[in-house]
């Protein structure tokens, strides 16, 4: 499905006087794709012809494969769609003579001379600014986020809580990702290369939820706080990153006086005997 599409958005941009080159980013572009991957495609387009080609992008996808989604997001710059076969794409419109591309992470598909310049491959190593800015962004999301458990608990709002807990696992295991020191160069929907494999299954085990009940939304996340407190100011002292002691303190504080007011003592010590 994904190659037919491809090829098909080859033989229209080698034939439209309007596009100087096309190539796939993302998986395709690494060559790592699998069957369930998306098609991250790229466009260049002469700027003389840049706005009208945005304005009829819809119709030449369409003319590509037939599409039951179609957004045009950041201004116009990509259009995010769904064929009717279910594959999913993002298309980045580029205007101007020239673009920049990666060594290792590009498969050029049609380039008209000088149109793509080459930048080396990063690499797979994460750098200390990359990890220091990761670590500091997600840790303290994290405990912001968990700091908002009594709301959901107290307003027996269990979806709210539901899908709060993810976000807080989706921000958990960014920082467990950090470990690794590999750059994270997959999408969202590709953890399991970046995560050690004991990182990777604590993770998972916190994530039962037997029935949607207020003490098991509960459980959930102090289950993934244990983790935070665990393996975090590690993380954090192998970066060189100062850990936000201070703004987990007053979180847990906050969220053990709100939940014993509630009548959920007991879950909280019973979580305090986790390994």
């Amino acid at each position: 499905m994904q190659e037919s599409f491809i090829h098909a958005l080859t033989t229209a941009a080698k034939t439209d006087p309007r596009i100087r080159a096309a190539w796939l980013a993302g998986s395709y572009g690494k060559g790592i794709a699998d069957r369930w991957s998306d098609v991250d495609a790229h466009l260049l387009i002469e700027p003389t012809h840049s706005d009208g080609f945005r304005a009829g992008v819809r119709g030449w996808l369409e003319a590509l494969r037939p599409l039951v989604l179609y957004r045009l997001m950041f201004g116009g710059e990509m259009v995010n769609a769904m064929t009717d076969e279910g594959l999913r794409l993002d298309v980045w419109l580029h205007s101007g003579e020239g673009a920049e591309v990666v060594e290792g992470q590009t498969r050029v598909l049609y380039a008209q001379e000088g149109a793509l310049t080459w930048k080396p491959n990063p690499g797979s190593v994460l750098s200390q600014a990359e990890a220091a800015a990761e670590l500091e962004r997600a840790i303290p999301e994290f405990w912001r986020c968990v700091a908002m458990l009594p709301v959901a608990i107290g307003r027996d709002e269990k979806l709210i809580g539901a899908a709060g807990n993810f976000l807080i696992l989706l921000l958990l295991t960014d920082v467990l990702c950090v470990q690794s020191g590999i750059r994270k160069d997959r999408g969202v929907k590709a953890l399991n290369g970046f995560l050690s494999p004991d990182l990777r299954r604590l993770a998972e085990d916190a994530t039962c939820l037997p029935a949607l009940t207020r003490e098991n939304l509960a459980r959930f996340q102090l289950r993934l706080a244990q983790i935070m407190q665990e393996h975090a100011p590690g993380i954090c002292a192998r970066w060189n990153v100062d850990y936000p002691q201070s703004l987990e303190d007053a979180t847990l504080g906050y969220v053990a006086r709100e939940l014993r007011q509630m009548g959920f003592a007991a879950t909280l010590e019973e979580l305090r005997r986790l390994p």
